[in-house]
């Protein structure tokens, strides 16, 4: 009986240990999202295309850590407009982005690319990204102030891919669009990754965090 039990136990692991790796390699990584990301992508745009952005309106655009953000109470006195939306990416961005400038807002604030790092896209590609809904906005709601905020900080893994992407935007949106700094608002004592008094999963933010985040850009809110 115990050579069945510890057999039994040897498979289960194993059972359990390929599962993981299956899940966590790329086909499979991917075909989760699809099946639970993918629909409630679709539902926000259904959403936001319905209840559309108005001129005078300050945009928060990006991924969960803007759809996290309660910013109508955050900044009580500005018509704001929260259009994050959990799992976005750049090119996610890119093709909603008409539902934003087709109410010609006064200001976007901008943060993506986190989850373009963690899948893999090369910076380049994410900066050409972003450069191109600047430019977008530019085209299509030429009066419409656009900030692009930095990538935040995530587990020290992600620290040098996420430095050198922000130092590159800051230097490809220089003259196109403002730059504001957050990364080191959010860095933990040893300057490796994101302080853990203002996230509980190394990446998306508390309400602490909120409030960081709040009072750096509290001067650039309806700055007209």
């Amino acid at each position: 009986m115990k050579k069945i039990a510890i057999g039994l136990s040897i498979t289960l692991n194993f059972i359990i240990l390929s599962i993981v790796i299956w899940v966590w390699s790329g086909s499979a990584l991917n075909l989760l999202v699809s099946f639970f990301s993918q629909p409630k992508h679709e539902r926000w745009v259904s959403q936001f295309e319905v209840i559309g952005v108005q001129p005078g309106d300050i945009v928060f655009l990006g991924d969960s850590i803007t759809e996290g953000g309660s910013w109508d109470e955050l900044f009580p006195q500005s018509k704001v407009r929260n259009r994050g939306i959990g799992g976005d990416v750049t090119t996610g961005v890119l093709a909603r982005l008409n539902q934003i400038t087709d109410g010609q807002p006064a200001q976007i604030f901008l943060m993506i690319g986190t989850n373009d790092v963690f899948g893999g896209v090369s910076n380049a590609e994410i900066k050409d990204n972003i450069n191109r809904i600047i430019e977008t906005v530019h085209i299509a709601s030429p009066q419409t102030d656009i900030f692009v905020q930095s990538i935040l900080p995530r587990d020290k893994r992600y620290r040098d891919s996420i430095e050198l992407l922000n130092s590159s935007l800051e230097t490809a949106i220089s003259g196109k669009a403002t730059w504001v700094n957050l990364y080191p608002l959010f860095l933990d004592e040893a300057g490796t990754s994101i302080d853990n008094l203002l996230s509980n999963d190394e990446l998306h933010l508390l309400g602490q965090g909120y409030l960081v985040w709040r009072d750096a850009i509290a001067h650039l809110v309806n700055s007209r």
